[in-house]
């Protein structure tokens, strides 16, 4: 009985031992959302005395420093030290959110999105620009009476772009719309 015991809990052992090894490998491809930010806490890790919202946008988002002035951020770097990994990157799920700011790990690779590609095969006619912030791209379709132009779901794009699934939309500046990234 005690041999059993013991061999059963040596395959547990080793069991849980293949899973641990396994499981990092096959989500080290995949994009992980790690969670949100102390933005108050990566501040004060950096010298300031806080954090303070003065407007609207997820750009709003200042260090405060004891003097009351205020300092710039970087989301890459506040997500790179609140998880402790070089492999953080952030994600600004609404611009004109300010607690929409995720982070999360990823590869180095980064993938332009292929936006005219993506709205020719869904059965638009092109990609148009129509300003220029991130969010101003749009499929179009022409016809005789004149463009009609769709929203894009720029996650979408990057599944096509990429080719699965495993990927991560995001763009590091909202006011350049060249700076869209599928993340893998």
């Amino acid at each position: 009985m005690r041999s059993i015991s013991k061999f059963l809990l040596a395959m547990l052992v080793g069991l849980a031992g293949v899973l641990a090894a396994v499981t990092p490998a096959a989500a080290a491809g995949t994009p992980q959302s790690l969670g949100g930010l102390d933005i108050g806490a990566y501040c004060r890790s950096i010298g300031f005395t806080g954090a303070t919202l003065t407007g609207s946008t997820a750009y709003d988002w200042h260090c405060v420093a004891a003097d009351g002035g205020l300092g710039d951020l970087t989301f890459e770097a506040a997500c790179r030290w609140a998880y402790s990994t070089g492999e953080a990157v952030d994600r600004i799920g609404d611009f004109r959110d300010p607690a929409s700011v995720s982070c999360w790990r990823v590869t180095s690779t980064v993938v332009q999105p292929d936006f005219t590609n993506y709205c020719t095969t869904t059965g638009h006619s092109a990609a148009a620009l129509l300003g220029d912030t991130a969010y101003d791209w749009r499929c179009v379709s022409y016809t005789r009476a004149g463009p009609t132009y769709y929203d894009v779901d720029v996650l979408a794009v990057c599944t096509y772009t990429v080719g699965t699934a495993a990927t991560v939309e995001r763009f590091n500046n909202y006011y350049d719309p060249s700076t869209w990234q599928c993340r893998v």
